[in-house]
């Protein structure tokens, strides 16, 4: 190879340099034993990001090694990248394979989306593990009794098995059986507690009984005992987006180290934008991964209302058209085009879109004010009636509005108690003691304490005196360590007001002892 000729040096300064380029070379060549014992210890701390990069330096100085190979592709198991798991199981196939090398390859056809090849390398396989990629390949193709069976089976085999647990949990929750996949998901975390698809499976099974608190630290566990992991991160910012935790869901963003290609992440930085207010960095996001998130219904939707919102209505309109066509049913789709529609100009167009919230008995106030609004600008005799409804809600709405949220309370759905408190206040004057205290009870029960104060200090303001309404906003106080001596009077006035109430009275020698 042809070498540049150095510059002259003096003696002295050849020599350091010569012993410094040594020391620089022996610096840039790490021992491949050593970073091959880091990468083992990274994989069972499950730092897989690291494990990735060390093992590549490890196999270019082994690239025969079959237990480093075997390794780099239970790494890409375990971060759910179905591609370089089949490209490391495929350079096994020729060298010493594990003996559930079959899983293996299985388990990165599902992640491939590929369930027909994951049940042909499963063959007959009968172990609870085999079993339980068999009963996932089942749901990818729509065939739940069969996936029923196959999990049941492992479990006859290994009762405890808590990713079987857990897997059948998921599958009670997608037919409904929100009981039954409880009990599955609190067997799973019993059988084994740190394992990532029981405490995911405890997460989501919390986000569909409502208890958002509850699932925010099952995706926190999962997200510090898993760095990186994707499923507990989305998780995690779904539910603070909702809640509209945007300084958490931030911080939350900002630390995640992980590398997605499939635009997940830079949708949550769209919805983050979005919450923010930020409608052009909304869009800017989007667009840089429009084809990435092509097929994400939810994607399209802040897509369009970021280009409502930026004076781009008819790009706006070519999205949610089509998808409205699809799913007629659905009131957010309804309720986007509708604005889309009414910010182009197309008022009438926008009445006919929306008209159905007028047919429902439901219809939340804010889309029958749209409605009305739509309907005058476009001189439609209807106007005052459709304005009119969304002043005077009918007493169908507001009594399922109630009945919904007294069933959430008493199931503690607080998330479900949330939102049929949000439907009562804008159905009516804001001013119900019961409402406000409830709904104080229900934001802090999902950590929303600022949000819970506000609604506290509400209730307090019209109903002064109530013990019930001492004792929350006394107890928020106390929580919350803003004003400990207000909160200790306040619990000392609900106890004497209502001294048999066990409740105040816990609260008030908590309180006490500080």
């Amino acid at each position: 190879m042809n070498r540049i000729a150095p510059p002259t040096l003096a003696p002295s300064t050849l020599v350091l340099s010569v012993l410094a380029l040594a020391l620089a070379a022996g610096g840039c060549s790490p021992d491949p034993k050593a970073l091959a014992d880091k990468a083992r210890a990274e994989f069972a701390a499950h730092q897989y990001l690291a494990a990735q990069t060390d093992l590549a330096a490890a196999l270019a100085a082994n690239p025969g090694d079959a237990g480093l190979i075997e390794l780099q592709a239970r790494n890409a198991l375990a971060m759910g990248d179905g591609i370089a798991a089949g490209a490391s199981l495929e350079r096994l196939g020729s060298l010493r394979k594990p003996a559930d090398f079959h899983r293996l390859l299985a388990e990165a056809a599902l992640l491939r989306g590929q369930a027909q090849d994951a049940l042909a390398a499963l063959g007959d396989d009968k172990s609870a593990a085999g079993l339980r990629l068999r009963g996932l390949a089942l749901i990818a193709q729509g065939d739940k009794p069969g996936a029923l069976a196959a999990f049941q089976a492992g479990l006859a085999a290994e009762p405890r098995s808590a990713p079987l647990l857990a897997s059948l949990s998921r599958l009670k929750l997608l037919e409904g059986d929100t009981a039954e996949a409880r009990r599955l998901a609190d067997s799973a975390l019993a059988a084994d507690g740190n394992l990532l698809d029981a405490l995911l499976v405890d997460a989501q099974v919390a986000t569909a009984e409502g208890r958002l608190g509850n699932a925010l630290a099952a995706y926190a566990k999962a997200g510090k005992g898993y760095p990186g992991n994707l499923p507990a991160l989305t998780g995690q910012a779904g539910i603070l987006g909702d809640l509209g935790r945007t300084d958490e869901l931030a911080a939350l963003l900002s630390g995640f180290q992980g590398q997605r290609t499939d635009g997940t992440l830079a949708y949550l930085k769209a919805r983050l934008a979005s919450a923010k207010g930020d409608w052009n960095a909304a869009r800017d996001i989007l667009q840089a991964n429009e084809d990435k998130l092509k097929d994400r219904d939810d994607a399209n939707v802040l897509y369009a209302q970021a280009l409502t919102q930026i004076g781009q209505p008819e790009q706006a309109r070519a999205r949610l058209a089509p998808m409205l066509a699809r799913h007629p049913e659905s009131v957010v789709l309804r309720r986007e085009l509708g604005k889309a529609q009414l910010a182009g100009n197309d008022a009438a167009g926008a009445v006919q879109t929306l008209m159905p919230f007028a047919q429902s008995k439901s219809a939340a106030p804010d889309d029958l004010r749209l409605l009305a609004k739509a309907a005058e600008a476009a001189g439609d005799p209807n106007a005052a009636f459709f304005a009119a409804r969304a002043r005077y809600p009918s007493p169908q709405s507001l009594g399922q509005a109630l009945s919904a949220a007294d069933t959430a309370m008493k199931a503690s759905n607080w998330g479900n108690a949330i939102l049929a408190y949000d439907q009562i206040l804008a159905l009516t004057d804001g001013r119900s003691a019961l409402v406000l205290n409830n709904m104080a009870w229900a934001q802090a029960q999902v950590g929303n304490t600022d949000k819970a104060l506000q609604f506290a200090q509400r209730a307090i303001q019209v109903a002064p005196e109530d013990p019930s309404v001492l004792d929350t906003l006394g107890w928020l106080l106390f929580q919350s360590g803003s004003n400990k001596n207000r909160a200790l009077d306040l619990l000392r006035r609900a106890a004497q007001k209502e001294p048999q109430n066990q409740t105040i009275a816990k609260h008030l020698a908590q309180a006490q002892r500080g």
